[in-house]
Parts: C-alpha cells; structure tokens; sequence
C-alpha cells in the first residue's frame, strides 16, 4: 500500500520512503540504488530493506513508476510512504 503523494507544488521537495523486500546485501543495495538514481531520483538514504529517495522536478516518477522499475529489477516493493520537505 502506498501512502497518496501529498498535493505539492511542482518545484517543491518530495520525498519518498521505499520499503523492499530482499534488498539485504551490498549487490542488491547496489542494484536498486542503480534503478533509483537511473529515474532521475536523489538516493538520500539507503540500507537493507529501506530506500529514501527525494525529487524536486515536476515531471517526477509516482510511486507506480518506482515499484514498476524496481519490480522489474526482480525487487518487491512493500510499501512507499511520500512526505514533503
């Protein structure tokens, strides 16, 4: 389940809180973070089974795109809660 991305505007501060199953190992943190930053997002933060990832451009991948590009890397996303600022 995904928390609805609160209503920003588009240039302001978007993070987004990424909980993946089986990101447990320097390869698989290494393969997300690889997706992530490959959607043009900020890594802030990464660590097994977490992403905290930031955007600030309008045209901003939403949480569906996050979870797509990842679930084709072979990650399951359990959740990703977004928060402004």
């Amino acid at each position: 389940m995904d928390t609805p991305t609160p209503n920003v505007n588009p240039n302001q501060l978007v993070r987004y809180v990424i909980q993946i199953d089986a990101m447990n190992d320097t390869d698989s943190i290494g393969r997300v973070r690889q997706q992530l930053t490959e959607l043009k997002l900020l890594v802030d933060r990464i660590e097994p089974g977490e992403a905290e990832v930031a955007v600030t451009h309008p045209n901003a991948p939403t949480p569906e795109d996050i979870r797509d590009a990842l679930g084709a890397a072979g990650f399951e996303v359990q959740n990703i809660t977004a928060q402004t600022g």
